[in-house]
């Protein structure tokens, strides 16, 4: 069946994107990354901790905060996927594992930041990682984008391990 597109169109090889979605999906970002990062601090000083830590010999204590950052990234993927969904946004799992497989331990560096400046650290970029993940996810051939998105993983993990 060959089709047919009114006045010559071709369809083109990515999404459309407006400015404006994307920006949305920047706000989407950093609320995740705040549920994150405050999820962690949560988890890990009031049910963790409580959990683990009865005995003072309890070896699980010392790996709570783990615990408490996978739980936490999970939380936070979810609120970002149904941020994602709910904006429309082409391949949104996609979007979404990317940008915690890209930023997985973040919040193990900012940590020893002030409360304040990790909030922010953390919002901004898990803003700009589902912003760039949305962005090289438009592109309609599926092998290309993930080729793209691995690519783009392996750089944001060279850059925050360096």
């Amino acid at each position: 069946m060959s089709k047919v597109y009114a006045n010559d169109e071709q369809p083109t090889s990515l999404v459309t994107m407006s400015f404006r979605k994307l920006l949305m999906v920047v706000v989407i970002g950093a609320i995740a990354g705040l549920v994150t990062w405050g999820l962690t601090y949560l988890l890990d000083v009031y049910v963790y901790k409580a959990i683990l830590c009865n005995d003072e010999t309890a070896v699980q204590c010392a790996s709570s905060s783990q615990y408490a950052m996978v739980t936490a990234a999970v939380i936070g993927a979810a609120v970002g996927l149904f941020g994602l969904v709910r904006l429309q946004v082409f391949r949104p799992l996609l979007v979404v594992i990317a940008s915690v497989i890209a930023l997985w331990g973040l919040i193990e560096v900012v940590t020893f930041m002030p409360w304040y400046l990790a909030a922010t650290v953390s919002a901004v970029l898990y803003g700009l990682a589902l912003a760039v993940f949305a962005w090289f996810a438009r592109v309609r051939h599926f092998l290309l984008a993930i080729i793209l998105v691995v690519i783009m993983i392996v750089a944001v993990r060279l850059v925050l391990n360096a």
